[in-house]
């Protein structure tokens, strides 16, 4: 008995061991893969005048990061309340390294920020994969579906820019993934990961008291009585949320105030009457956009900078997705092979219900802050959320119908592979219209 728990204490530490391998392969790769789409950026106005891809306030933010404390930082919102505090020291110390290398000034500024900004987006991509295998999620499969969250156009170009909308994506796919790891995490990541997830923006308060619940919830069965402790957690990482926002404007005098109360805080310029379709409009961008390219890119004049023409996703015709219709089709196939998983596991697993909450608050909150016009960006609030749904739905699915294993597999593959060819022509594409 003895020596067979020893075989099962080994074998564990070896399965860990390799997760976390196969963890810091795919945050290398993937850092490596968005900072060479940085190299392709850098060379473009995208530095110097906000909107003028996919409506990322690129020159605001980077302009906060490398600026002085004492300079202008309100052009943040407070709905990324301590966004400036958690981020511009880092950003300073990146930028003195890249100094000491005999950079350029303006190369050590971009690069510093790029090198936050990938790693922003390389912890995502990896914050996905845990999330997915502490949720019981097959290796391969999970490995699989990792890839498509990171190789998706959304996180393909917003990890390169300088833009807020990564770093609140990899506060929410950070609290998925210490949420699958329950009780096995310490309570101090939970608060961390929670707090970072608030400070980056507010609007993942809700996800995070979500998850506290579902967390909760399967505990308790667990144990057999009520366990409060995950509750008490979110509690405490919302006071040292807005603690650390009080702080942001003591340090950078110049940030933008925080409003008088919750009910005013609203997001403004959110102009959804313009969109002919919304209801179109977002469930492409949830489901399709954020991780298979649309056919093309096109540009428009910018009224607020002369002449300038600002890159813009050109409003799809359903009948002429040419390649895209093909590998869309493929993630669609998935998407509904996974929703009748989810539709089982979420009567049984607390977790897969938090999930899917997060989820239908992320859309249902879509017209507070999102914007017609970033909504390629703001996917990386709900592009890990819906990557890991598909991992626990499928599972339950396979579960089920364990024949289909192999083709789902081969499927997910195939699509993996052309989604990467079809989306890397779309970057090309992106860094052309950028450049003209």
């Amino acid at each position: 008995m003895r020596q067979s728990t020893y075989a099962q204490a080994s074998r564990s530490t070896h399965v860990l061991t390799r997760w976390r391998g196969m963890g810091a392969i795919l945050a290398v790769a993937f850092y490596s893969l968005f900072f060479a789409a940085h190299q392709h950026f850098q060379d473009t106005p995208i530095y110097v005048r906000d909107g003028l891809l996919f409506g990322a306030q690129t020159q605001s933010i980077f302009r906060d990061l490398t600026s002085a404390k004492a300079e202008d930082h309100s052009s943040i919102g407070a709905e990324h309340p301590a966004f400036t505090l958690l981020h511009h020291g880092p950003t300073q110390l990146l930028i003195k390294g890249w100094a000491m290398l005999g950079q350029p000034v303006n190369q050590t500024r971009k690069h510093g920020v790029a090198m936050l900004t990938c790693l922003a987006g390389a912890l995502t991509v990896v914050m996905v994969y845990h999330a997915l295998l502490w949720s019981g999620v097959a290796s391969l499969r999970a490995i699989l579906l990792t890839v498509a969250c990171g190789a998706g156009p959304c996180l393909w170009i917003a990890a390169p820019l300088p833009d807020v909308w990564i770093f609140a994506g990899l506060g929410v796919a950070a609290l998925a993934a210490v949420t699958a790891r329950g009780a096995l995490a310490p309570w101090w990541l939970h608060l961390l990961v929670a707090v970072y997830a608030a400070s980056c923006f507010i609007g993942n308060l809700l996800p995070i008291l979500l998850l506290a619940l579902a967390r909760c919830a399967h505990d308790s069965n667990q144990q057999q009585r009520f366990v409060y402790q995950p509750l008490l957690i979110a509690l405490v990482a919302v006071t040292t949320t807005f603690g650390l926002a009080n702080a942001q404007r003591v340090i950078y005098p110049r940030s933008a105030p925080l409003p008088a109360n919750l009910l005013t805080w609203k997001i403004e310029g959110n102009d959804w009457a313009t969109v002919s379709n919304p209801a179109g409009t977002i469930g492409r961008e949830v489901l399709l956009s954020n991780l298979v390219a649309p056919r093309s890119v096109t540009t428009e004049p910018d009224p607020s900078f002369g002449n300038r023409q600002r890159v813009i996703l050109q409003e799809p015709s359903w009948a002429k997705l040419d390649l895209q219709k093909g590998v869309g089709a493929g993630w669609l196939l998935l998407l509904t092979l996974a929703f009748a998983g989810l539709v089982w596991r979420a009567q049984l697993d607390p977790f897969t219900l938090g999930i899917v909450a997060t989820l239908v608050w992320f859309i249902a909150a879509l017209p507070w802050y999102g914007s017609p016009d970033k909504l390629l960006l703001q996917a990386c609030l709900w592009t890990p959320i819906i990557v890991i749904a598909t991992g626990l739905g499928l599972e339950r699915s396979l579960e089920h119908w364990p024949k289909i294993k192999l083709p789902v597999t081969i499927l997910l593959t195939a699509f993996v592979t052309a989604q990467i060819t079809r989306n890397w022509m779309f970057i090309q594409e992106v860094v052309t219209q950028v450049k003209l």
